[in-house]
Protein backbone atom coordinates (compact mmCIF):
# COMPACT_ATOMS: atom_id res chain seq x y z
CA UNK A 1 0.00 0.00 0.00
CA UNK A 2 1.32 3.31 -0.83
CA UNK A 3 0.76 7.00 0.38
CA UNK A 4 0.14 10.17 -1.60
CA UNK A 5 2.86 11.52 -3.78
CA UNK A 6 5.47 13.47 -2.04
CA UNK A 7 5.22 16.80 -3.24
CA UNK A 8 7.82 18.76 -1.21
CA UNK A 9 11.02 17.16 -0.22
CA UNK A 10 12.55 18.29 2.76
CA UNK A 11 16.66 18.37 3.27
CA UNK A 12 18.62 18.43 5.64
CA UNK A 13 21.91 20.16 4.60
CA UNK A 14 24.86 18.79 6.63
CA UNK A 15 26.38 15.40 5.87
CA UNK A 16 22.92 15.22 3.09
CA UNK A 17 23.59 18.43 0.76
CA UNK A 18 27.43 19.84 1.75
CA UNK A 19 30.46 17.18 3.00
CA UNK A 20 30.77 19.43 6.13
CA UNK A 21 30.10 17.35 9.23
CA UNK A 22 33.97 15.53 9.37
CA UNK A 23 35.37 19.28 9.21
CA UNK A 24 33.10 20.38 11.68
CA UNK A 25 34.23 17.81 14.04
CA UNK A 26 37.23 18.05 13.60
CA UNK A 27 37.24 22.01 14.45
CA UNK A 28 35.50 20.88 17.72
CA UNK A 29 37.78 18.55 18.73
CA UNK A 30 40.61 20.90 17.89
CA UNK A 31 39.10 23.95 19.91
CA UNK A 32 37.82 21.42 23.07
CA UNK A 33 41.24 20.06 22.85
CA UNK A 34 42.78 23.26 23.15
CA UNK A 35 40.40 24.23 26.12
CA UNK A 36 41.89 21.28 28.35
CA UNK A 37 39.15 18.63 27.12
CA UNK A 38 40.83 16.37 24.61
CA UNK A 39 38.90 14.49 22.11
CA UNK A 40 39.10 13.28 18.77
CA UNK A 41 36.79 14.21 15.60
CA UNK A 42 35.74 10.76 15.20
CA UNK A 43 33.85 11.11 18.85
CA UNK A 44 32.45 14.36 18.20
CA UNK A 45 30.69 13.39 14.69
CA UNK A 46 29.77 10.66 16.46
CA UNK A 47 28.29 12.58 19.78
CA UNK A 48 27.32 15.60 18.15
CA UNK A 49 26.19 15.10 14.17
CA UNK A 50 22.56 16.63 13.69
CA UNK A 51 22.77 18.59 16.93
CA UNK A 52 21.78 22.06 17.16
CA UNK A 53 25.17 24.34 18.64
CA UNK A 54 23.08 25.00 22.15
CA UNK A 55 21.94 21.66 22.57
CA UNK A 56 26.12 20.63 22.03
CA UNK A 57 26.88 23.05 25.15
CA UNK A 58 24.18 22.37 27.29
CA UNK A 59 25.07 18.51 26.87
CA UNK A 60 28.79 19.49 27.54
CA UNK A 61 27.88 22.03 30.11
CA UNK A 62 25.88 19.23 31.70
CA UNK A 63 29.07 16.69 31.71
CA UNK A 64 30.54 19.78 33.90
CA UNK A 65 32.45 20.91 30.70
CA UNK A 66 33.69 24.68 32.09
CA UNK A 67 33.18 26.61 28.58
CA UNK A 68 33.77 30.30 27.69
CA UNK A 69 30.76 32.35 26.88
CA UNK A 70 32.57 32.47 23.62
CA UNK A 71 32.40 29.38 22.92
CA UNK A 72 29.61 29.00 20.08
CA UNK A 73 31.49 32.04 18.63
CA UNK A 74 34.87 30.61 18.31
CA UNK A 75 33.03 27.07 17.38
CA UNK A 76 31.70 28.88 14.32
CA UNK A 77 35.35 31.21 13.27
CA UNK A 78 37.02 27.92 13.42
CA UNK A 79 35.07 25.62 11.45
CA UNK A 80 34.28 28.22 9.11
CA UNK A 81 37.97 28.96 8.44
CA UNK A 82 37.99 25.16 7.09
CA UNK A 83 34.92 25.35 5.17
CA UNK A 84 36.38 28.35 3.72
CA UNK A 85 38.82 26.03 2.20
CA UNK A 86 37.59 22.57 2.39
CA UNK A 87 33.92 22.62 1.67
CA UNK A 88 32.79 20.32 -0.94
CA UNK A 89 29.08 19.10 -2.23
CA UNK A 90 28.34 15.39 -1.70
CA UNK A 91 29.31 14.34 -4.92
CA UNK A 92 25.76 13.58 -6.99
CA UNK A 93 23.83 15.26 -4.67
CA UNK A 94 23.39 18.12 -7.08
CA UNK A 95 21.51 16.28 -9.97
CA UNK A 96 19.07 15.07 -7.35
CA UNK A 97 18.05 18.11 -6.59
CA UNK A 98 18.21 19.20 -9.67
CA UNK A 99 16.01 16.47 -11.14
CA UNK A 100 13.33 17.68 -8.43
CA UNK A 101 13.45 20.75 -9.28
CA UNK A 102 13.08 20.11 -12.91
CA UNK A 103 10.32 17.96 -11.94
CA UNK A 104 8.11 20.72 -10.37
CA UNK A 105 8.74 19.05 -6.83
CA UNK A 106 9.28 21.59 -4.02
CA UNK A 107 12.52 21.52 -2.05
CA UNK A 108 13.46 23.00 1.19
CA UNK A 109 16.35 23.03 3.51
CA UNK A 110 15.85 21.94 7.36
CA UNK A 111 19.33 22.71 9.34
CA UNK A 112 19.88 23.31 13.03
CA UNK A 113 22.57 25.21 11.75
CA UNK A 114 22.12 29.01 11.43
CA UNK A 115 20.48 30.20 8.67
CA UNK A 116 23.11 32.82 7.65
CA UNK A 117 25.77 29.98 7.66
CA UNK A 118 23.42 28.24 5.64
CA UNK A 119 22.76 29.89 2.83
CA UNK A 120 26.76 30.85 2.69
CA UNK A 121 27.51 27.23 2.69
CA UNK A 122 24.85 26.31 -0.15
CA UNK A 123 26.61 29.33 -2.31
CA UNK A 124 29.63 27.66 -1.41
CA UNK A 125 28.85 24.30 -3.15
CA UNK A 126 27.04 25.72 -6.13
CA UNK A 127 23.64 24.78 -4.90
CA UNK A 128 22.45 28.41 -4.16
CA UNK A 129 20.49 28.53 -8.06
CA UNK A 130 18.44 25.44 -6.75
CA UNK A 131 18.30 26.45 -3.38
CA UNK A 132 17.68 30.10 -2.64
CA UNK A 133 17.39 31.78 0.31
CA UNK A 134 13.89 31.71 0.96
CA UNK A 135 13.99 28.25 0.42
CA UNK A 136 16.16 27.64 3.41
CA UNK A 137 14.92 27.15 7.17
CA UNK A 138 16.72 26.94 10.35
CA UNK A 139 16.12 24.99 13.55
CA UNK A 140 17.30 28.60 15.67
CA UNK A 141 14.48 30.29 14.24
CA UNK A 142 11.72 28.40 15.86
CA UNK A 143 10.56 27.76 19.61
CA UNK A 144 12.75 24.21 19.61
CA UNK A 145 15.43 22.79 16.69
CA UNK A 146 15.33 19.03 15.80
CA UNK A 147 14.65 16.23 17.05
CA UNK A 148 11.68 18.21 18.33
CA UNK A 149 9.27 18.44 15.71
CA UNK A 150 9.29 22.75 15.40
CA UNK A 151 11.25 23.11 12.66
CA UNK A 152 9.27 20.56 10.01
CA UNK A 153 6.29 21.54 10.90
CA UNK A 154 7.10 25.22 10.25
CA UNK A 155 7.94 24.05 6.87
CA UNK A 156 4.91 22.49 6.12
CA UNK A 157 3.29 25.48 7.01
CA UNK A 158 4.93 27.65 4.86
CA UNK A 159 4.44 25.21 2.14
CA UNK A 160 1.10 25.08 2.85
CA UNK A 161 1.26 21.06 3.02
CA UNK A 162 0.40 17.97 4.82
CA UNK A 163 3.36 15.70 6.79
CA UNK A 164 1.98 13.20 4.61
CA UNK A 165 2.69 14.48 1.17
CA UNK A 166 6.44 15.53 2.47
CA UNK A 167 9.41 13.75 2.79
CA UNK A 168 12.78 14.07 4.64
CA UNK A 169 16.30 13.03 3.81
CA UNK A 170 18.74 12.67 7.03
CA UNK A 171 21.95 11.70 8.01
CA UNK A 172 21.25 11.70 11.64
CA UNK A 173 19.11 10.69 14.27
CA UNK A 174 18.15 13.84 15.35
CA UNK A 175 17.09 14.99 12.52
CA UNK A 176 14.84 11.67 11.61
CA UNK A 177 13.82 12.05 15.11
CA UNK A 178 12.65 15.29 13.84
CA UNK A 179 11.05 14.29 10.93
CA UNK A 180 9.29 11.51 12.95
CA UNK A 181 7.86 13.68 15.75
CA UNK A 182 6.20 15.82 12.97
CA UNK A 183 4.48 13.35 10.79
CA UNK A 184 6.64 13.62 8.00
CA UNK A 185 8.12 10.56 6.53
CA UNK A 186 12.07 9.95 6.17
CA UNK A 187 15.01 8.37 4.06
CA UNK A 188 17.76 7.55 5.70
CA UNK A 189 21.05 8.76 3.97
CA UNK A 190 24.57 7.33 4.62
CA UNK A 191 26.96 8.24 1.81
CA UNK A 192 28.14 10.84 3.89
CA UNK A 193 28.83 8.90 7.21
CA UNK A 194 31.76 8.35 8.90
CA UNK A 195 32.35 4.14 7.96
CA UNK A 196 32.73 3.61 12.14
CA UNK A 197 29.41 5.24 12.55
CA UNK A 198 27.51 4.11 9.34
CA UNK A 199 26.10 0.34 10.86
CA UNK A 200 25.13 2.17 14.01
CA UNK A 201 23.21 4.81 11.89
CA UNK A 202 21.93 2.45 9.74
CA UNK A 203 20.17 0.18 13.02
CA UNK A 204 18.88 4.14 14.46
CA UNK A 205 17.03 4.59 11.16
CA UNK A 206 15.31 1.29 11.22
CA UNK A 207 14.51 1.53 14.59
CA UNK A 208 12.58 4.92 13.66
CA UNK A 209 10.77 3.51 10.46
CA UNK A 210 12.85 5.27 7.74
CA UNK A 211 11.10 4.58 4.58
CA UNK A 212 14.72 3.57 2.70
CA UNK A 213 17.86 3.38 4.36
CA UNK A 214 20.40 4.32 1.49
CA UNK A 215 24.40 4.31 0.70
CA UNK A 216 24.59 6.26 -2.74
CA UNK A 217 23.28 9.30 -4.12
CA UNK A 218 22.56 7.61 -6.89
CA UNK A 219 20.11 5.27 -4.89
CA UNK A 220 18.43 8.55 -3.60
CA UNK A 221 17.47 9.66 -7.07
CA UNK A 222 16.32 5.86 -7.96
CA UNK A 223 14.28 6.08 -4.42
CA UNK A 224 13.18 9.70 -4.85
CA UNK A 225 11.97 9.32 -8.37
CA UNK A 226 10.23 6.20 -7.80
CA UNK A 227 8.41 7.28 -4.66
CA UNK A 228 7.39 10.86 -7.11
CA UNK A 229 5.75 7.97 -9.83
CA UNK A 230 4.55 5.67 -7.13
CA UNK A 231 4.09 7.37 -3.97
CA UNK A 232 6.34 6.57 -0.43
CA UNK A 233 5.81 2.89 1.07
CA UNK A 234 3.85 2.57 4.11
Amino acid sequence: MSSQIPTLVIFDNDGVLIDSEKLAARSNAELLTSLGYPTTAEDCEQRFTGMSDRSMVALLKGEGYDLPDDFIEQMYAMSEKAFETELEPVRGVHAVVQNLVQRSVKVAVASNAPRFNVIKNLRTTGYDSLLPPELCFSGLDVPNPKPAPDLHRHILSRFDHKPETAIVVEDSAVGAQGACAAGVPFIGVLYAVAPHMKAQRREEFQALGARAVLDTPEQLNETLSRYLSEGTPQ
